[in-house]
């Protein structure tokens, strides 16, 4: 369609009164959920692999310093020796999926009307996730990865790990699904490929959004079949030129041409009109933001200032630069807490990214507390650092460094070293490797 014919049809609509004439009259949007309420961590659980990426299976629920949560299949007869219920502050409230649970002297979270509890036995947080990951059946029965259990730690017969699962309760119609995606930092509605998926909040009415070329050269619309019907909040919108699109929340719902791999959600910053589709928001600390980065893709800044983390030096074939950087297991972070930079010299260059007396742990971030007593905010396991050499907006002068460890220092460096070893299991070094932070 030219955009001279685009402009006769617009002041045509607009005097049917078709077309908006002030932003947001057919976008008024509430603020999603949180996923998670305070105190509640999502944690990823992975097999650590030998040389390379470790294997991602699932996303579990943890309590506040990341234990593994747990629910019972039979909720009139149960055993809960050795299970504590995960309590709930009084003042708490239910939404969404989390509701309460009121005994006599207290009140414990559910999930998806599941009461929650945490296992005494656990010795390492998430070791009852990994284990049940590795020799538990899959999620729809399938044989255990591995079947020689031999002395490993289970849960008890009934009692089972709960995981993350936003889409088991989503009323969706055929064709789309429910996706946590990093960069969005939320739940996000998805096609089945997984691709990423926008709504319109443009001044536009629905039925002749996005028909000018310079918006459908870069958005599609999530067509409908002409048999297909509303379900939930996803309802029918006959465009303009014939066809049928999907709405949801009565905004139409696009895909953007610029996002080439399920996660991408490169639209979110293309025009302010188009907005992701987040039906849950993930907590997130004040003053961080996901960026895209050229050459990089999205990375965490806090204030504008490049965050990175610090691993245990592992072995990998190939390079952490790659899209999407390394997969890299909770509990090396968790195991290494804030000790990839204890020393004056090394605090000079990284400074940690501190968190507040009164924080408290919740979705992928984590509250730990380093040697000193003072409060650091962690990101899937892994503390986080701001860098001295960056002295502007998008610098990135800490990323990909080397720190060998010091094997002939003090008794104290030399501890380190010996923990640094058995964290990156190096197999002949020591050491932290900087990078920048990813979602």
């Amino acid at each position: 369609m030219s955009n001279h014919l685009f402009q006769r049809l617009m002041l045509f609509l607009m005097m049917c009164g078709l077309a908006a004439l002030s932003p947001n009259t057919f976008g008024q949007q509430s603020l999603p959920p949180v996923s998670t309420p305070p105190g509640v961590m999502l944690v990823e659980v992975h097999r650590e692999e030998g040389f390379s990426s470790d294997q991602y299976f699932w996303t579990r629920l943890g309590n506040t310093n990341g234990s593994t949560l747990f629910y019972h299949d039979d909720q009139e007869h149960w055993e809960t020796d050795n299970f504590r219920p995960l309590l709930a502050r009084r003042d708490a409230v239910s939404f969404d999926d989390w509701s309460i649970v009121s005994h006599e002297n207290f009140n414990q979270w559910a999930y998806q009307s599941r009461p929650l509890f945490t296992w005494e036995l656990e010795e390492e947080a998430g070791q009852i996730a990994t284990n049940y990951a590795l020799y538990g059946p899959g999620p729809n029965g399938e044989t255990p990865l591995s079947e020689n259990r031999l002395g490993v730690l289970m849960p008890p017969k009934g009692w089972q790990v709960a995981r993350f699962t936003p889409s088991s309760t989503a009323n969706l119609p055929d064709g789309f699904n429910l996706e946590q995606v990093d960069s969005s930092q939320g739940v996000i509605l998805t096609n089945t490929k997984g691709f990423s998926l926008y709504t319109y909040n443009g001044p536009l009415h629905p039925e002749v959004a996005c028909m000018e070329t310079d918006c459908y050269e870069h958005w599609i619309p999530v067509y409908a079949p002409a048999i297909a019907k509303g379900v939930g909040e996803f309802s029918i919108i006959g465009r303009i030129d014939g066809t049928q699109q999907w709405a949801f929340r009565d905004q139409g719902i696009f895909r953007y041409k610029g996002d080439l791999l399920p996660g991408d959600v490169h639209g979110r910053n293309n025009l302010d009109q188009f907005q992701v589709a987040l039906l849950k928001f993930n907590f997130i600390p004040p003053g961080v933001e996901v960026v895209a980065q050229p050459g990089y893709g999205d990375i965490f800044t806090l204030n504008g200032k490049t965050l990175y983390f610090g691993s245990a030096f592992e072995k990998y074939w190939g390079g952490r630069n790659l899209r999407g950087s390394f997969e890299i297991a909770y509990f090396k972070g968790k195991r290494l807490g804030g000790d990839a930079c204890v020393s004056e010299g090394c605090l000079r260059r990284w400074q940690p990214f501190a968190a507040p007396p009164d924080a408290i742990s919740n979705g992928f971030w984590e509250v730990v507390t380093r040697r000193d007593g003072s409060r650091q905010w962690a990101y899937k396991g892994f503390a986080l650092y701001t860098n001295s050499d960056d002295n502007a907006v998008g610098q990135m002068n800490g990323h990909s460094i080397y720190d060998i460890a010091d094997v002939d220092g003090d008794e104290e460096a030399t501890a380190r070293t010996k923990l640094l070893a058995e964290v990156g299991n190096a197999l002949g070094g020591a050491g932290v490797y900087w990078s920048v932070a990813k979602p």
